[in-house]
């Protein structure tokens, strides 16, 4: 059995261990975090939530959740052989955690009060635990940078902590991050297409998944880069390259557009989203947010249907898995505080 079939048959097996709507609902409406965890010890979430005691909190079960997610991605890819760009998608969880921490000591915040939000398990299973740590116990943001040199993250985490120190804004750690990430995985499809596309008509196998991600970050980032005021060089330096549906042209007329709504508004060439009334332009900014994250999943929900077994079955599966796990995320944030059933479902990206 090839390598891509192995994996492709595993990924199905794993998306029948994915959580129904049914299921969804009753965890919604768990009266509290402790409920909401017993109901979750019936699932195949029941390992990783095992190390957890009271007292609960939203924070710490996120944390859990998430080992779940680096946990199968390693094994599912451990086997992959030559698709590298799920190996690379890998380097997310990474990204995860090193975007927490990075703001973490932006903000001067304690290695204690950080960890609440942090597992360390996906660092844990490819020997870069010690590497965060580091960041983690770093005097200040300027020295935790520094022990990056070297790695993939370097050259934009350096980006990131000049425009953080020139603007106060902490989410240029999120922008820069999240941009080396997308960069190499862009690059890696672009160099083997043939790869990763799929044999069934009517579908793109992983191109279709790794284009979303690409124009989403592109257009999210440009449409941020507009409230912060960013110059056009500054702007370009955000872009992932190669561009995917979403082209340079039109990230171009974007960024010059009168403002955030006129810049959504040129976005409709690309992708005919449905957007909710928006109260304000980083309201309007989530709505695009939402709707490229329901693009992918509707998606992933369709290389089960045409893709066969392959490199585009395991990302999608990877891909609902990581929707999945951000449902559960929310909800125990909106069970915590004490919020409404039907308020929670409402506000999942499903």
């Amino acid at each position: 059995m090839s390598s891509g079939i192995y994996v492709g048959t595993k990924a199905f097996a794993i998306r029948g261990t994915l959580l129904d709507a049914g299921t969804v609902q009753k965890l919604a409406e768990a009266s509290s975090l402790e409920e909401l965890i017993n109901r979750l010890r019936s699932s195949p979430y029941s390992d990783v939530l095992s190390g957890l005691a009271p007292p609960y909190t939203a924070r710490r079960t996120e944390a859990a959740l998430r080992e779940r997610l680096a946990t199968v991605h390693r094994s599912i890819t451990s086997g992959a052989g030559r698709y590298a760009i799920l190996q690379l998608y890998y380097a997310k969880y990474l990204a995860w955690d090193l975007k927490v921490a990075l703001k973490a000591k932006a903000l001067n915040r304690s290695y204690e009060e950080t960890t609440e939000y942090l597992d360390m398990k996906a660092e844990e299973l490819v020997g870069r635990r010690d590497l965060l740590v580091k960041v983690l116990t770093a005097k200040d943001v300027a020295e935790a940078v520094t022990m990056l040199s070297g790695t993939e993250f370097f050259q934009d985490v350096e980006k990131a902590q000049a425009s953080y120190s020139s603007t106060g804004e902490v989410r240029f750690f999120d922008a820069y991050i999240d941009h080396s990430v997308l960069s190499a995985i862009s690059k890696e499809y672009s160099l083997n297409a043939k790869l990763y596309a799929a044999k069934a008509s009517g579908s793109n196998g992983v191109g279709d998944i790794v284009a979303i991600d690409v124009d989403s970050y592109n257009a999210v980032s440009v449409l941020r880069a507009k409230l912060w005021g960013l110059k056009d060089s500054e702007v370009q330096e955000l872009v992932v390259t190669p561009t995917r549906r979403v082209g340079a042209v039109l990230l171009n007329e974007m960024a010059s557009a009168e403002s955030v709504a006129e810049a959504v508004k040129a976005l409709g060439s690309a992708y005919s989203f449905q957007l909710a009334q928006a109260q304000s332009d980083e309201e309007l900014i989530d709505a695009v947010e939402d709707s490229f994250s329901r693009e992918l999943h509707r998606t992933a929900q369709l290389a089960f249907v045409w893709q066969g077994l392959g490199p585009g079955t395991i990302l999608a599966l990877i891909k609902l898995l990581e929707h999945e796990v951000n449902n559960l995320a929310a909800i125990a944030i909106g069970v915590e505080a004490g919020i409404d059933p039907k308020t929670i479902l409402a506000k999942l990206r499903i």
